[in-house]
């Protein structure tokens, strides 16, 4: 299953590392460059520094293709934002 989370705060590091755990390919989204370096050297994931909010990537982390779209960033109206752009994109 294909997943992407956007978001690498308390609420997205902690279900990164719940979903690594259970072998899916996860993708997560974030704009700060620092909070994915210990995800991506500690957890079995891809990172991908950029806003949540851009077509840019959300269609290089693949959006199109994944079977399940989580945000969970600090602002309700960018994980509204986020996950319309996903659905639009072609995320289940």
């Amino acid at each position: 299953m294909r997943i992407i989370i956007a978001g690498a705060g308390q609420v997205g590091t902690h279900l990164a590392k719940l979903l690594s755990n259970e072998a899916q390919d996860i993708v997560v989204v974030d704009g700060d460059a620092e909070r994915l370096t210990w995800l991506d050297a500690n957890l079995n994931l891809m990172t991908l520094a950029g806003e949540p909010t851009s077509f840019a990537t959300l269609r290089e982390a693949g959006a199109a293709e994944c079977d399940l779209f989580i945000a969970v960033t600090p602002y309700e109206s960018q994980n509204i934002v986020a996950s319309s752009f996903a659905k639009s994109l072609g995320a289940k």
